[in-house]
């Protein structure tokens, strides 16, 4: 089998992901070549999906177009990213109305951006609004300012595992699930395209993911 496949996805939490399944492309589909491309949230990546721009799209969204097909390709949950000398820095876990008074450092509101809807979901069931003190372009700039002490920073798990800044702490959030903030990672392609390539791509990612999907 042969052919191009492009791949869409977002943030340095994906990486890993699309490293691994290029890998295993390469290995058991040498025909078919891989066009990726980054972009900094998911929402972007979607709208090239649906002009077929893109063939596969990864990011995580709370509205899929109905000619778009989805599934989970990666559990994930929230944490709170810390300055290293934080007083919250040694805990097992957090939760959310600790932080009510917490300067944030936020990704910025762009419809459909998770992170901002999610910090602002959570401040609601807590009773507070979140102190956003900067916006980041992206999320290496908000660790970057969080290793500032400039604030602190909600992001998922999946960052925490590929940052390298010692000077910042990862703290897991409790009560996301109670206040409905799913954050699981999916792979999103369109219902209509028939491509043996694509299906191809996408039965090796769901085959390396091993999620069972709800």
């Amino acid at each position: 089998m042969t052919g191009i496949v492009r791949i869409t996805f977002p943030g340095m939490s994906t990486h890993p992901h699309v490293a691994r399944l290029a890998r295993v492309v390469r290995s058991q589909r040498p025909g078919i070549r891989l066009e990726l491309s980054s972009q900094n949230f998911a929402q972007p990546a979607m709208q090239k999906l649906v002009r077929s721009e893109t063939d596969i799209a990864l990011g995580r969204w709370d509205l899929i177009p109905a000619d778009v097909s989805s599934r989970i390709v990666m559990r994930d949950e929230l944490v709170v990213a810390l300055p290293e000398d934080h007083a919250l820095a040694g805990r097992g876990r957090v939760s959310a109305g600790e932080l009510a008074g917490e300067s944030f450092v936020s990704l910025p509101p762009y419809e459909g951006s998770v992170l901002p809807d999610r910090l602002r979901r959570l401040a609601h069931a807590n009773g507070f609004v979140p102190e956003v003190v900067q916006i980041a372009p992206d999320t290496q700039t908000a660790l970057a300012l969080v290793s500032a002490q400039v604030g602190c920073h909600l992001t998922f798990a999946s960052v925490a595992r590929n940052a390298t800044d010692p000077h910042v702490v990862f703290v897991p959030l409790e009560g996301a699930a109670e206040a409905d903030v799913d954050v699981d990672l999916r792979a999103a392609w369109r219902r209509d395209d028939r491509s043996p390539a694509v299906h191809a791509v996408l039965e090796c990612l769901f085959d390396d993911a091993g999620v069972e999907n709800r």
